[in-house]
């Protein structure tokens, strides 16, 4: 077994394995003629890989490349607590600001989103409950970036 993993350990960096989350990593997503830049943190590369699968499609009245970047700020808030002090609502939400940048095309704009949630009675069921909303929260947000993309190059036309 021990010689299996060795030649696996060997084996995997010379066929260009890299982990998903590894700094400077080329784990990418063809997303047409559009590259995503890099957004940091775990909310960061959710939003990133949604971006890339709205993206997947290409954006109207762009026939050269592109690349988009995204500056993104999120937050937790406490809507709502238990008399024993603990958290029962919570409200998570994002903000986005982006631009399109290419040789014959520039788009900024911001776009933001929020949801709520109940935080559940569970140990450890907050952070369940967190992690699902963020997931939920930069699904919409990808979404809305890409539709205001598709309506300002739409514009130009």
């Amino acid at each position: 077994m021990k010689r299996f993993l060795i030649a696996l350990a060997l084996i995997l960096p010379a066929c260009g394995f890299q982990p998903v989350y590894a700094p400077g990593g080329s784990a990418s997503f063809a997303s047409g003629n559009i590259t995503v830049k890099e957004i940091p943190g775990r909310s960061g590369y959710i939003l990133r890989r949604a971006l890339q699968q709205e993206l997947a499609a290409g954006l109207p009245n762009l026939g050269t490349t592109a690349i988009l970047e995204v500056k993104l700020s999120d937050n937790l808030t406490r809507l709502q607590f238990k008399p024993d002090g603990a958290a029962s609502r919570s409200s998570y939400t994002a903000k986005a600001t982006y631009a399109l940048s290419g040789e014959s095309v520039s788009v900024v704009g911001s776009s933001d989103a929020e949801t709520s949630f109940s935080v559940p009675d569970q140990p450890y069921g907050d952070i369940s409950a967190q992690t699902n909303a963020t997931d939920r929260i930069m699904r919409v947000l990808a979404g809305r970036i890409v539709d205001d993309l598709r309506l300002q190059l739409a514009a130009k036309n």
